[in-house]
């Protein structure tokens, strides 16, 4: 005896999925370098090092630690993120980007000198 059997198919469609936004992938601190945790692009792993050393000596603790410190810290471990926030960094050999701003004086107006105040008197505050 022959089993009659009906084989229904589903219909080949792919199910709908949600559209997202492509979100750019997250990079590791260790990929930015050590300076990008202290906010200084311009240190490197060696001074960022130095300093962590020159800080546990300070604190008292063993100084053979920095490099396990800089290593928690690249792979974002909030407690070594907060210890090199404490750190004293050396200063900085790029220079500073800041827009130059042109010095002026200002002279008088006709009406204050008539009154007998000086221009520098509207800046000085007599505790009002």
């Amino acid at each position: 005896m022959m089993s009659d059997t009906i084989a229904i198919a589903a219909p080949q469609v792919a199910p709908a999925m949600p559209m997202s936004r492509t979100v750019p992938p997250v990079r590791k601190a260790s990929a930015r370098g050590a300076g990008m945790l202290v906010r200084r692009p311009d240190l490197g792993n060696d001074e960022v090092l130095a300093a962590i050393t020159e800080r546990l000596t300070f604190e008292g603790r063993d100084p053979r630690h920095a490099a396990g410190v800089l290593k928690a810290a690249l792979e974002g471990r909030p407690v070594a993120l907060a210890f090199l926030r404490r750190l004293v960094l050396p200063s900085p050999r790029v220079p500073l980007s800041m827009p130059i701003q042109a010095i002026l004086r200002s002279t008088p107006e006709k009406s204050e000198q008539r009154q007998g105040t000086s221009v520098w008197s509207r800046f000085v505050s007599f505790g009002q």
